[in-house]
């Protein structure tokens, strides 16, 4: 409304200049209700002319009487505006339009200026039910109470060391800032305190576990390692002790991408205690693909959800559980079944809208989304037929097809049971969009889909009754869904996740800070020697750090090296993107391959001891080296190929 009327004043105005240079209002006349606009003045008096007391705007009315020596009529133009508009708002309802606008407004600058004190709310809450549940990612679940307590003086050792480091920068902080440093010394002394708890009691030794002179050490959480190391260099190298809550406070900075982190997390957690994961296999299931076909589809599906995610760890915390349960029930040994697992997210960070992409891009002006994407499907169809090739090769069997009897209407009465979930689903969503008028993208994703989630819940339930009640599969998956709730796994995945991320971040400060890639050179004797030594560092960056984390820090010491060396924008961060999935699935980190045991443990217990121990080489490590030849080849050819063809 306020618009419709701005446009009014302006075309009676610049159709008629005698009114726009009237003299002020004297204070006398102001005083009788002419002082200006929004006070009864003059503005107001040409409105109350232009538009009639029953809202319709009056074409031929005298506007100069009230002190003009002409009679001026609305120009077309505005007259047109109005009919198309229709007549103005009542004033009672114009009121109550702006007081909802203002208290909308209000509520969204309130939620904005919140976000980071959201964000390290829920880093701490997440965090202290993980440590409570002691579910940090860690090399090797502590087996022994000699192990647990090694953990834990060590994770109490990096939270007094983090609480230290906030309450040193607390001085030189102010306002909020100052209250966020608060909140993560009264954090981090909470969660040093159930560290403090767990040394006097200790977990029970599991029958038959050993603690070895090394093996207590793998127990550490990789977040506390990297405490212990971001300590080491800020208060005996710099002598810098507010350093690590100077690193720590930048997270905020991005709180809205962390706080969807949690979000995607909730999601999977809400996703694994449905029967939709198993409908969905279902519909293949009749097909009876081989094991290691039906995990290359798999891993080749979850591109989509990675894409929205921004991080192929996100994925594997979010529907890991799912994956490798449906693949080892489709007839896939486990060690095929976590190599599925570990990178069913891999393929899909190249792909639109991946937030990280588009993080890349606006990090660097050489390079556009379009160029990244474009160049990402090509390189997603790489990746995915060099995993259909190694997984042919590399099959234990011959891929025979020998479709069930009927399995055309199996599939179509499978995909009967999977229509009310996307209907509610497709509802809900278009109907958020209807309401909000926006669409469905990587920055609304994370918020509607835990909303579609719980929306289903009602209708998953009476799925599940109308399910066999003797079916083993089916009590065996309620007595883990009882033994594991929903919301307890999703704050305890979150706390892991984020308190690795940040940590990470950290680091990230830490290598930047010590200039170590400045011992590089700057040139190489070649695009191709620039290229290896490149790839080498981007691979071992991605060993230790999250992605977001290192993909700042490329940026401002890796990336002018490569441009010095002829290396185009585009052919580099495709090669880092890579290289990232491929430092995720490479030991001695491996961290999808963490993150894959971390979530795989709650419904499969065993995967802790999976050590095969007869065949060959191959089926010994399958799992690790399925991940790392795929991703490698894929390496390999996106790096030195446009090299070779000088694009």
């Amino acid at each position: 409304g306020g618009d419709l009327l701005d446009d009014l004043l302006d075309d009676v105005e610049e159709e008629h200049p005698e009114l726009a240079a009237k003299p002020a209002p004297t204070p006398a006349t102001a005083a009788d209700g002419d002082g200006g606009p929004g006070e009864g003045g003059e503005s107001d008096d040409l409105l109350d002319d232009l538009i009639g007391d029953d809202g319709e705007v009056v074409a031929d009315k005298d506007l100069g009487a009230s002190g003009g020596d002409s009679a001026p009529t609305p120009s077309p133009a505005a007259v047109a505006a109005a009919s198309e508009w229709g007549p103005p708002p009542t004033s009672s309802a114009f009121k109550t339009f702006c007081a909802a606008e203002t208290r909308l407004s209000g509520v969204q600058n309130l939620a904005i200026k919140w976000l980071p004190f959201t964000m390290v709310l829920l880093l701490l809450f997440c965090a202290f039910v993980t440590t409570a549940r002691r579910h940090h990612i860690a090399l090797r679940t502590p087996r022994t109470a000699r192990e647990d307590r090694v953990s834990q003086a060590a994770q109490l050792a990096a939270h007094l060391l983090l609480a230290y480091s906030a309450y040193h920068f607390l001085e030189f902080t102010t306002d909020r800032q100052a209250t966020l440093q608060k909140f993560w010394v009264a954090g981090m002394v909470l969660l040093a305190s159930v560290n403090v708890f767990h040394l006097f009691v200790p977990i029970d030794d599991e029958p038959g576990a050993k603690t070895t002179g090394t093996g207590a050490f793998l127990g550490i959480p990789l977040y506390a390692t990297m405490t212990g190391i971001v300590g080491l260099w800020f208060l005996l190298g710099e002598d810098y002790p507010s350093g690590p809550a100077v690193y720590l406070d930048k997270l905020t900075t991005f709180s809205a991408l962390y706080i969807q982190v949690g979000l995607y997390l909730w999601t999977g957690m809400l996703l694994r205690d449905t029967a939709l994961g198993r409908v969905i296999f279902d519909i293949l299931r009749p097909l009876r693909l081989p094991a290691e076909l039906l995990a290359v589809l798999v891993v080749i599906a979850a591109a989509g959800p990675t894409a929205y995610s921004g991080a192929s760890g996100i994925l594997v915390l979010a529907v890991g559980a799912t994956i490798y349960t449906e693949l080892v029930r489709a007839g896939a040994n486990k060690q095929r079944a976590l190599a599925a697992t570990a990178m069913s997210g891999s393929l899909g960070v190249v792909l639109p809208p991946c937030l990280l992409v588009i993080i890349v891009a606006s990090l660097n002006l050489d390079v556009t989304t379009d160029e990244l994407f474009h160049r990402g499907w090509q390189v997603f169809g790489l990746s995915a037929f060099l995993f259909t090739a190694i997984s042919y090769f590399t099959r234990s069997e011959p891929w025979r097809f020998e479709p069930a009897p009927n399995a055309g209407a199996a599939m179509k009465k499978a995909f009967g049971r999977l229509l009310p979930y996307i209907a509610i689903a497709v509802a809900l969503i278009g109907g958020y969009g209807l309401l909000m008028d926006i669409g469905f993208n990587e920055h609304t994703a994370p918020y509607v889909l835990p909303l579609a989630m719980i929306a289903v819940m009602p209708w998953d339930r009476i799925v599940k009754r109308r399910a066999a009640a003797d079916e083993p599969d089916d009590k065996e998956r309620a007595r883990i869904i009882a033994k594991h709730p929903t919301m307890l796994d999703a704050g305890t995945h979150i706390g892991a996740l984020l308190m690795l991320m940040g940590l990470s971040a950290c680091l990230g400060g830490v290598i930047e800070r010590s200039e170590i890639i400045e011992l590089f050179p700057q040139v190489f004797p070649s695009a191709y020697a620039a290229m290896a030594v490149l790839v080498v560092v981007l691979v071992l960056i991605g060993m230790v750090m999250d992605p977001y984390g290192a993909v700042i820090l490329v940026t401002v010491t890796l990336y002018p090296i490569a441009k010095a060396n002829g290396i185009t924008p585009l052919n580099f961060w495709m090669v880092a993107l890579i290289s990232f999935e491929l430092g995720y699935v490479t030991p001695p980190v491996a961290l999808n391959h963490l993150l894959t045991r971390q979530v795989v443990r709650d419904v499969d217990p065993s995967v802790e001891d999976l050590e095969v121990t007869d065949g060959s080489f191959f089926e010994r490590h399958e799992r690790i080296i399925v991940p790392i030849a795929v991703l490698a080849t894929t390496l390999l050819v996106v790096a030195f190929g446009p090299l070779i063809v000088g694009s």
